[in-house]
């Protein structure tokens, strides 16, 4: 049995699915199942996902419907009998070496529940434009939170702690919230994730979300945390719009990384 599958959920997403896929099974780590949910795509995206049913690592999963992420990703740990199960998503890039390191680290560190990695982001050509987290060495930190289609967990993780789809497009957020006083979160500062940030009307995921926000501050009773998580995601709804207006979202959108970076291809960063 393979060791870690990697789950990609998809929906309409041919502009940039092969080349994920593409970077999935051209891992460094080769014992793994790569299983692709479709969401209802009305695109080439399942054809782009049927091409790759020669590779026997590859199962596509599709029903025709349309029942959002988050009912997907908590389909997703009922179909892996793996020990590790890897997020992806599909339209972004992994690192050759992506799976290969954060298995390793997490066989030596059998403590740790969920291990995510730094990220390069890039833009829609699949330009490096920045790097998310700056560190003086390669190490292994502590985190709350994580860059989400980093992240490989203990499948058992993911069972005992599904997605609350209720709170709609910030899923991640909330579970992170929910957990992380309760398991071990650690990320490795390597960046072996190429992240995509596309777009310049970023204040429409940030509006989109709100009620989801709000969903969670009211289940929690208005928690501290809760509370605090509410004040920043508002405040960053406002900057975006605000910057939007000006014309200068994009400003905002290279300030989510850490690092700025000369803009280059993806590979060169292989």
């Amino acid at each position: 049995m393979p060791e870690v599958t990697i789950a990609i959920p998809f929906y309409n997403a041919e502009a940039y699915f092969e080349m994920a896929i593409l970077s999935v099974l051209s891992q460094t780590f080769v014992d793994f199942t790569l299983l692709l949910i479709d969401d209802g795509s009305t695109d080439s995206s399942l054809k782009i996902a049927q091409k790759y049913l020669s590779d026997k690592r590859v199962k596509i999963v599709s029903d025709g419907k349309n029942i959002n992420l988050g009912n997907r990703l908590n389909s997703i740990p009922a179909m892996t009998e793996t020990t590790y199960l890897a997020r992806m998503d599909a339209d972004d890039i992994m690192h050759p070496q992506r799976i290969e390191k954060q298995i390793n680290i997490l066989k030596n560190n059998p403590e740790i529940d969920v291990l995510g990695t730094n990220a390069y982001s890039i833009d829609e050509n699949s330009d490096v434009i920045g790097k998310r987290m700056v560190f003086q060495d390669n190490s292994l930190v502590s985190v709350t939170t994580f860059t989400h289609p980093t992240i490989i967990a203990k499948t058992q993780w993911f069972k005992e702690n599904p997605y609350d789809v209720l709170a709609l497009r910030v899923e991640d957020s909330e579970l992170w919230l929910r957990t992380n006083d309760k398991y071990v979160f650690k990320a490795t500062s390597e960046p072996l994730f190429f992240y995509r940030e596309i777009g310049n009307q970023y204040y429409k995921k940030y509006f989109k979300g709100l009620p989801g926000v709000f969903y969670m501050l009211k289940k929690n009773k208005f928690a501290v945390k809760y509370l605090l998580f509410t004040f920043k995601y508002l405040i960053a709804s406002v900057l975006y719009l605000t910057f939007n207006v000006l014309g200068l979202e994009h400003i905002l959108i290279l300030r989510r990384n850490k690092l700025k970076l000369k803009k280059k291809n993806y590979k060169f960063y292989i």
